[in-house]
């Protein structure tokens, strides 16, 4: 089978979970199957983009690099002969210069902070936005439509290597090769993650974040979490703004995109327990 397993920035910063992870994916791969990591970058990017006047596909191309070394020496620590096969592919996603995240961000970005800060950020001329737990910056969110490195993730994985690729949703440009322009967005991770995933013809999809599953009514008195859906049921959910964009929206339209497409399990899951949620336990499975 093959994996592709999407990790969310804010899941990243428990390096001892991250750790356990890869002992999971060396799991994985010791039994034969297909493993293609990819990582979320919000918190990452966030940060450097309070202080380094770039553009935001610059700064997603310094945390893939940061990120995904990370990942690939934590792996490396886990088992040494599938660290040495892993390999680290910047990655760069075409979006359309003309889609509507540009005029209306959805992106969250950075930590969060209190009004009065964000008051002071609007004035930097940040779009803020208030969230569940506070306001953060909001940035463009394009949809991906196509991936360069397509081909060398292909290559990769026949010669037997865990990928790691698609970092922080990859890195935007507007023109393909041999002309790269870079867009002033951060591609969402699950959305692009999806996207490879069914590009790549993957068995299954799997998003590991810092909450146990999809939920609804999340952070209400009736919360529930959907243990087993249907791609269908979860889109009327989505449509009917159960979730939250930025947050568990792209997630629940990246399980529905990938088991629609595809006729296979999405899963979405604790980081933590990621034992749990490769063996369908503990989470919240899509099906077609």
């Amino acid at each position: 089978m093959l994996y592709v397993i999407a990790v969310g920035g804010n899941a990243l910063d428990n390096r001892k979970v991250l750790y356990k992870l890869s002992y999971s994916i060396a799991g994985l791969k010791a039994a034969g199957h297909g493993i293609v990591v990819t990582h979320g970058n919000g918190p990452q990017v966030g940060r450097l983009a309070m202080h380094e006047k770039k553009s935001l596909a610059l700064l997603t191309k310094e945390t893939e690099a940061s990120i995904g070394a990370m990942i690939k020496r934590s792996i490396t620590r886990a088992d040494k002969a599938i660290g040495s096969r892993a390999k680290l592919i910047y990655t760069h996603v075409l979006v359309d210069k003309d889609d509507p995240e540009f005029d209306n961000p959805t992106k969250p970005i950075g930590e969060f902070c209190s009004q009065r800060r964000a008051r002071k950020l609007a004035r930097r001329g940040f779009v803020m936005k208030r969230l569940l737990k506070g306001y953060r910056r909001v940035v463009p969110s394009p949809e991906p439509r196509a991936v360069l490195e397509l081909g060398e993730i292909r290559r990769a994985l026949r010669e037997g290597r865990v990928v790691i690729a698609a970092g922080g949703g990859g890195i935007a440009v507007t023109k393909s090769r041999p002309q790269l322009r870079y867009a002033d967005a951060v591609i969402d991770k699950d959305l692009a993650s999806s996207f490879l995933a069914i590009k790549l013809h993957a068995d299954r999809f799997v998003i590991l974040t810092n909450v146990d599953g999809i939920f609804l009514g999340f952070h209400t008195s009736k919360t529930k979490m959907l243990k087993k859906v249907t791609a269908g049921a979860l889109m009327r959910y989505a449509l009917t703004e159960h979730f939250e964009a930025g947050s568990m929206l792209p997630k629940a339209t990246a399980c529905v995109n990938f088991a629609a497409k595809k006729g296979k399990f999405a899963v979405v899951g604790n980081l933590a327990k990621a034992d749990s949620v490769f063996r369908l336990r503990d989470a919240t499975i899509v099906v077609p």
